[in-house]
């Protein structure tokens, strides 16, 4: 009596984890990861030689225009900016891509490489796409964005 009790208390666990795993797995497949910086802007600025560029801002918190805390990620395009889309822009030494990566105030770290994809663009208006940064740590932040269009004002010299 005993063996049958413990038998089919056994299969009974075995039918529940199976039944568990199953349907966990169905869930995940169908739930789509959440971006690590969920919030996207997008504004045209200067760079570093006081030419325009075209700036990036990924951020945790929604936030204004310009007005951005840590943690948050920049990608700035200073050279060759978009007018259309599709379009890549890689992220490596020498490259006219800058990416940095900012977690507390005052401690940015630079991307070793990445991508920066547009996949549809029209300034002022749309911008959408994705990223994927790596850093010298080995860590690597990707994600996909429909980014919010900042309009300042700016004279680059």
């Amino acid at each position: 009596m005993r063996f049958l009790v413990k038998t089919r208390l056994c299969i009974f666990l075995l039918t529940l984890a199976l039944f568990a795993s199953s349907s966990s797995s169905g869930r995940e497949s169908q739930t789509r990861p959440r971006a690590p910086f969920p919030f996207a802007y997008v504004q045209n600025d200067c760079g570093p030689a006081d030419g325009p560029a075209l700036t990036f801002r990924f951020t945790l918190k929604e936030s204004k225009c310009g007005n951005y805390e840590e943690p948050f990620m920049v990608i700035s395009i200073i050279e060759n900016l978009p007018t259309f889309a599709p379009q890549d822009y890689p992220i490596r030494s020498g490259s006219m891509v800058l990416a940095r990566r900012c977690l507390r105030p005052g401690q940015c770290e630079a991307v070793t490489s990445g991508i920066l994809h547009l996949a549809k663009f029209s300034k002022g208006k749309i911008a959408s796409g994705e990223y994927e940064l790596h850093f010298r740590d080995g860590s690597i932040e990707k994600g996909s964005f429909d980014a919010v269009w900042c309009v300042m004002t700016l004279i680059c010299r």
